[in-house]
């Protein structure tokens, strides 16, 4: 094929104005480049089916986001449950389409508050927050995708506690605003640790600083005793914890 190619360049470059070698090896050069890219190209998409898993066809479309094969990739996309019609232009959108841009905001609020860090909190899913989304993934034995199904999306958000618009002057108050207005001292979220370490559920460390180890420890803690396991504690469940 590319000898093909390079017939048809040299049959073109004949039949042109006399043209300076330069340009011959111009003309040849790019039908070579042109030829190497859409082999990587093919190369690319057939090791996605060979995948044939929602982060084979994400990373096709990450390298060849209008490549022969996108529309391909993206209907496989779409038929793992990774995204819908309407989202074509977002290969990594996932089962998040449907989210508000609050939601989103909550999203990477709540990751960075378990301690996988999004870069920012402005409700876009850049590549900080999907490297986030793949650790969160990691830690609880999902596919790293780094994009979220509706499942995970809803995980995460019912441990930012966002209320419901029908909440009245509650509305859009998480649980971890709710935490913050307790105003726990650095002290006092150690004794916190230090409680929760007594009763078993390890914080990883007594520092005074509710990063991931104590987030999941107070999700455990809050679990076993039959409270929604947030993360983030009432000011009950702290005064508890305190005595």
């Amino acid at each position: 094929m590319v000898r093909t190619m390079l017939s048809a360049a040299l049959v073109a470059a004949s039949l042109a104005a006399p043209a300076q070698a330069q340009d011959l090896g111009d003309i040849v050069g790019g039908v070579a480049r042109e030829y190497l890219s859409q082999e990587q190209d093919r190369a690319a998409f057939e090791q996605a089916q060979s995948r044939n898993t929602l982060r084979g066809y994400q990373s096709y479309l990450q390298q060849f986001p209008n490549g022969r094969y996108s529309e391909q990739a993206r209907d496989q996309i779409e038929r793992l449950g990774g995204g819908t019609t309407a989202n074509r232009n977002d290969p990594y959108q996932g089962g998040t389409s449907g989210l508000t841009r609050q939601q989103r905001i909550n999203i990477q609020r709540q990751l960075n508050a378990l301690g996988y860090s999004t870069n920012g909190a402005d409700g876009n899913f850049g590549p900080g927050t999907r490297r986030a989304v793949a650790l969160w993934q990691r830690d609880r034995g999902y596919s790293q995708t780094g994009s979220l199904s509706t499942a995970q999306a809803n995980e995460i958000l019912r441990g930012t506690g966002t209320a419901s618009r029908t909440s009245g002057s509650a509305a859009g108050v998480g649980v971890a605003g709710a935490e913050d207005d307790i105003g726990l001292s650095r002290s006092q979220r150690a004794a916190i640790q230090a409680a929760l370490t007594r009763r078993g559920y390890d914080t990883r460390g007594i520092d005074g600083s509710f990063g991931r180890g104590t987030r999941g420890a107070i999700a455990s803690w809050q679990q076993a005793n039959g409270m929604q396991a947030t993360g983030y504690l009432t000011a009950a469940q702290a005064d508890s914890l305190l005595r």
